[in-house]
């Protein structure tokens, strides 16, 4: 089964607006491909959610409980610095020790390294694309 990476522009994109990511998140929920996440990740999810959006507290935990249900938690024990903003090396992290296939991402600094070690970084239309086949 495909396994992937899924970066938190991606999974808060889904949360505020159809299209595209909203696809990859729905599709990963219903188990058409493995998400693997960790808890960097998460904790980048919630603090968005909470400072950036004023998201309400109760819908973080259900969409916390949500990703915990449908995805992989790895703990990375890589360390990799590759990403301008280092910020971004727990992606590419948690896609290396999960040993995943895919990262999809809206950030241009992980884009941009189109891959690493064998794993693709795509944006969530090319990532839909690419599964189709």
């Amino acid at each position: 089964m495909i396994k992937v990476v899924l970066d938190t522009n991606i999974i808060i994109s889904s949360i505020f607006w159809k299209g595209a990511p909203y696809d990859v998140v729905k599709k990963g929920l219903l188990g058409e491909y493995q998400l693997v996440t960790s808890p960097e990740i998460l904790d980048e999810i919630v603090s968005k959610l909470r400072n950036k959006f004023s998201f309400p507290e109760e819908n973080i935990q259900k969409l916390v409980d949500t990703v915990l249900r449908f995805s992989t938690v790895i703990e990375p024990v890589s360390k990799i610095d590759v990403v301008r903003d280092k910020d971004d090396n727990k992606v590419i992290e948690c896609a290396v020790d999960g040993n995943v296939n895919y990262i999809v991402t809206g950030d241009p600094d992980l884009l941009e390294l189109k891959e690493f070690e064998k794993i693709l970084i795509v944006n969530s239309r090319t990532f839909l694309e690419k599964i189709k086949k």
